[in-house]
């Protein structure tokens, strides 16, 4: 094993024997998991509560990808603009956020050549922290003042500052847990042993013995970028208890990235008061990140050449944008099923999303439900649909100002079932409501209702193609 490896792995037993972590047994009080591999080697999670998955089995970081990415076209996007502010409702486990940095990076910073130096951090052991450049001709580092290039402030001056792309994400979710244990998610995961899973497991098996999705995987540059900036604006994250639990536990050891949990042990250590241990184990560290860690490079430079702002909110996503004045380019709303969260798919939700879109924005979304295009448009919005070319169906719908950037239209079925029951929305005039009143409303105004049900429709409809295919 090379050297510099055996040192970093010292450090990380001396730093789990300085923080005592150990596996803890499982009880009803501890944030519990529930994860599971789809087929693109992404993570996929069940939810307990609702007693259904959150993500696709297909592949969950390839569904972000088709439902939420290739729709809204950035690249297209980013030959006419600089600057860009998405708003990703429901952040979960950050996969639209990460596809769309993953996606930024890969096919548009890198592609336009933006980053050409490296820099690497660097930790000594009296507690200063200090940043050096890589120099590539002879490899040797050199220490600068960190007071002119400090990488903790994330600088981002240059010479052609006006010329650095803006990118802006307001990511909100309730469970702060399952947010901060974004950056620390495995995707790509080539190689899985079947799990045993007690929730779900015919629905999750069934799909997992179809075609494999190719296997699809978030750089350890956008991990490193997205960490950093939760910890600069949650810093309770590195004492956050129950997440160096779920770090350490062996039971999820798996889905989680090792170089990730590394490098959050590594941030830890340099916050932590120093005694003869702690030193030590920060100048492990040091060896480690100043010698290896290219990603770590890469993703610092990165946040130099860019101004990256990424504001996570952890609170009901109404009561944020009441008092939010951003407009955005994108929204991505991915809130769980309406029949189970209805708050987020109500028309007055989407009123108050359509007052922070940009004239020329567009919202994306995996719903094709009847009662959520019909809510869209009763919100002002031209509605269209998402259109996947390699499954060769429709997956989900976008809503827009500018009816122009709808390139797959509501067919004729379409609009006629917004005409039935099927097409009666949510309602929450005071966006306050609870999901389970919400639900009940909406039951009763079905019940009540003198539309056509969308089973007649549909039959209807059937019968009428019939017709028409025998008349020809």
């Amino acid at each position: 094993m090379h050297l510099h490896t055996k040192a970093y792995l010292k450090s990380i037993k001396i730093y789990k024997k300085i923080n005592n972590i150990k596996n803890a047994s499982y009880n009803t009080n501890m944030y519990e998991l529930y994860p599971y591999f789809t087929n693109d080697g992404s993570v996929g999670l069940f939810s307990p509560d609702a007693d259904d998955i959150y993500h696709s089995t297909y592949g969950a970081l390839t569904e972000a990808y088709e439902k939420f990415i290739l729709p809204a076209d950035f690249e297209k996007y980013f030959s006419n603009h600089n600057k860009i502010k998405i708003l990703d409702i429901c952040f979960g486990i950050g996969y639209n956020t990460k596809s769309f940095l993953n996606y930024f990076y890969e096919k548009i910073f890198c592609k336009n050549d933006i980053a050409k130096n490296n820099y690497i951090e660097t930790i000594d052991t009296n507690n200063n922290t200090y940043n050096a450049t890589l120099d590539t001709d002879n490899k040797n580092s050199k220490n600068l003042d960190h007071e002119h290039l400090d990488s903790e402030k994330l600088s981002t001056e240059n010479d052609n500052s006006n010329l650095k792309p803006e990118i802006y994400i307001k990511a909100i979710d309730t469970d702060k847990t399952l947010a901060f244990l974004s950056p620390f998610i495995v995707t790509g995961k080539r190689f899985w042993r079947r799990e045993k899973i007690k929730f779900q497991q015919e629905k999750i098996e069934k799909m997992l013995k179809k075609n494999s999705a190719p296997k699809i995987w978030i750089n350890d540059e956008i991990n490193i970028i997205l960490l950093l900036k939760i910890i600069e604006n949650h810093p309770e994250i590195l004492e956050d208890t129950e997440i160096t639990r779920l770090l350490a536990s062996s039971k999820y050891s798996r889905y989680f990235s090792g170089y990730m949990r590394r490098y959050f042990a590594f941030k830890k250590t340099k916050i932590c008061k120093y005694t003869p241990l702690k030193l030590l184990s920060a100048y492990l560290h040091n060896i480690y990140y100043r010698y290896i860690s290219k990603r770590q490079k890469k993703a610092l430079n990165a946040l130099k050449l860019l101004d990256f702002n990424f504001d996570l909110k952890i609170d009901d996503a109404r009561k944020v944008l009441l008092t939010d004045n951003n407009i955005y380019n994108f929204v991505f709303l991915d809130a769980f099923t309406p029949a189970k969260c209805p708050c987020l798919w109500t028309v007055d939700f989407l009123r108050l999303l359509y007052s922070h879109l940009d004239v020329d924005g567009m919202i994306l979304t995996y719903s094709n439900a009847a009662n959520i295009r019909s809510a869209f448009l009763e919100a002002g919005f031209y509605v269209g649909k998402i259109y996947n070319a390699q499954a060769g169906k429709f997956t989900g719908t976008i809503a827009v100002k500018n009816k122009s950037l709808i390139k797959n239209e509501l067919s004729e079925y379409d609009l006629g079932l917004l005409k039935t029951k099927a097409g009666i929305f949510y309602r929450d005039e005071n966006l306050t409501g609870l999901n389970e009143a919400i639900v009940a409303a909406h039951k009763k105004e079905v019940e009540t209702s003198t539309r056509i049900s969308s089973s007649k429709f549909i039959k209807q409809w059937k019968k009428n193609i019939v017709v028409k295919t025998i008349g020809r």
